[in-house]
């Protein structure tokens, strides 16, 4: 059995997500040590685009520092550069789930070893925010047609991790355009977002973060 999660996380969002949302879920599952790693992606700085050599080297050091810990990714499929194993071959499956998960094999196959569980969003992190309607809801001095456009967002897939990820439609660029101070406190809204709407919400659509969540808790403790 393992005592403890590490989740390399690829920015401060993702961090103030796991610490204020995933903690919180393991530890109704007697999983009491999870822990946020906010990988540095270059020189004083953390966050952004992820290098394979700099994600490898900060997997390999966590799994070799502690050999009773489970350690996962949590970053966004579209800043991996193409230096990620096998990912021009990725990029030819058309089936955007389908490719992502050839990608975390790929990752996995790479680093090989047991006590390392990949897990890349089919997007973008902000595509969980979408599970439901009542973080937005939940704002205030929110424009009625702002919220609107993100309530028709809410409902546009079926899995909201599939919402469009072109430079305009993004999740992460719709929040942006249509909730006033989002792109300069990210965490705060982020975390609060999801709080409102709720893990259970979020595990309920998003079948990858659920799939990635029930994976570990199984690892956990086997």
């Amino acid at each position: 059995m393992m005592r403890a999660i590490y989740i390399i996380c690829e920015g401060q969002t993702e961090e103030e997500f796991v610490n204020g949302i995933l903690r919180p879920y393991f530890n109704t599952h007697q999983i009491y040590d999870v822990r946020p790693i906010l990988m540095s992606t270059s020189k004083g700085h953390k966050g952004g685009d992820i290098k394979y050599d700099r994600l490898k080297f900060n997997i390999e050091r966590l799994l070799h520092s502690e050999q009773d810990i489970l350690v996962t990714t949590f970053i966004d499929f579209f800043r991996l550069k193409s230096d990620f194993p096998k990912f021009e071959s990725a990029l030819q499956k058309q089936n955007k789930i389908e490719r992502v998960d050839f990608l975390e094999q790929a990752l996995a196959d790479a680093i090989n070893n047991p006590r390392f569980i990949p897990y890349i969003q089919i997007h973008e992190f902000e595509g969980l925010l979408f599970a439901a309607k009542d973080g937005f809801e939940f704002l205030p001095d929110l424009k009625q047609a702002n919220l609107n456009k993100l309530l028709l967002a809410v409902v546009e897939k079926e899995n909201p991790e599939e919402l469009n990820d072109g430079a305009l439609t993004a999740p992460s660029k719709r929040l942006e355009q249509l909730i006033p101070g989002f792109d300069k406190n990210k965490p705060f809204y982020g975390g609060l977002i999801a709080e409102v709407n709720t893990i259970q919400a979020i595990l309920k659509r998003c079948i990858r973060f659920n799939n990635w969540v029930e994976t570990l808790i199984e690892k956990v403790k086997e």
